[in-house]
């Protein structure tokens, strides 16, 4: 590996971190995936990432020097022009103006440069998935929170302040229930990972009969069993997975009436790990609820080709193209 050019990568989520180093051509050439632990502090979360980007690229026998610059996908809001974390509760607690940039490049000696992680998804899949060559792109993820990376004319799209695509802040019901960002009813509320697991935790306290509780194992319930449990015919957990099913389609018939984008991709562990129970009937419902003037035909609602390794390579991206 004697090129002069890698990009060392990270995708910092709620519970995880992916780490990557990524060549010009999108080739990972070496990756590592870790759980996030308890200690949430900036500084030591971003000495820890360039340790072990540092370490990765010492066992594949990359020089540190090769190294261009450091590209961090996070699940955040913020100035991305600066680097600046404007908030991010499910990867830093209540912490907010955090120049996440300026750590990483103090800890790494290189320049660095961040994103949001659906941002980092949609320029992953413009660049090397389902987004080759598509002029109007709106890449949705759903995890443990909800978000949308929008290009237009294959540009980003950020809004005046840089926060556009908080998807799943829209609202959906109003004086729904709470959601992490202190308000009410949005669609994060009701149909992110987290959202799923609270409503099966909802019908236990009903005392409604389900398989979850069991395939649950007396450990903490997850959405995970929720869609485990549908897939043995749990009446209930299908029922769940229904209501998120039209949640989300409201949300994404909304974005299709103000956007009117050519595709529509999805990623997150929700939906990555279960196309076969979600894609067609998602498709089905955003399509009942789209009017008459939309060419159906021509939108096309499609899994990402890239899975979890999209906001990886959207990071790569902005390193190698330096926006």
């Amino acid at each position: 590996m004697n090129s002069p050019h890698y990009a060392a990568c990270c995708d910092i989520g709620g519970t995880k971190v992916l780490l990557g180093l990524v060549d010009p051509q999108g080739k990972i050439c070496a990756r590592e995936r870790y759980l996030l632990g308890s200690e949430r502090e900036p500084e030591w979360l971003c000495n820890e990432i360039v340790s072990r980007l540092q370490n990765l690229a010492a066992q594949s026998g990359i020089a540190w020097q090769h190294v261009a610059g450091i590209g961090c996908s996070a699940a955040v809001q913020g100035d991305i022009e600066r680097g600046v974390v404007f908030s991010a509760p499910n990867i830093f607690g209540s912490r907010y103006d955090i120049p996440l940039s300026d750590i990483l490049e103090r800890a790494a000696g290189v320049p660095a440069w961040l994103e949001m992680d659906a941002y980092a998804s949609a320029l992953g899949e413009a660049w090397l998935g389902v987004g080759v060559g598509v002029d109007y792109l709106a890449h949705i993820i759903i995890g443990t929170g909800i978000g949308a990376g929008i290009l237009m004319n294959g540009e980003v799209f950020r809004g005046f302040r840089g926060t556009a695509g908080e998807f799943g802040h829209m609202t959906i019901v109003p004086d729904g229930p709470y959601c992490n960002c202190g308000r009410f009813g949005c669609l994060e509320a009701l149909a992110s990972g987290p959202a799923i697991a609270l409503q099966a935790q909802g019908a236990l306290a009903q005392n409604r009969a389900t398989l979850i509780k069991r395939l649950a194992a007396e450990g903490v319930i997850t959405a995970e069993h929720v869609f485990l449990a549908c897939r043995q015919g749990d009446a209930v957990a299908h029922e769940i997975i229904d209501q998120a099913v039209r949640f989300l389609a409201i949300g994404i018939a909304n974005l299709i009436h103000l956007l009117n984008p050519r595709v529509i991709s999805l990623g997150g562990g929700i939906i990555m790990n279960n196309v076969d129970l979600l894609l067609e009937p998602l498709r089905q419902e955003v399509s009942r609820r789209c009017g008459y003037w939309v060419d159906l035909e021509q939108t096309r609602i499609l899994p990402g080709k890239l899975g979890e390794e999209s906001a990886l390579l959207g990071a790569a991206h902005k390193v190698f193209h330096r926006r």
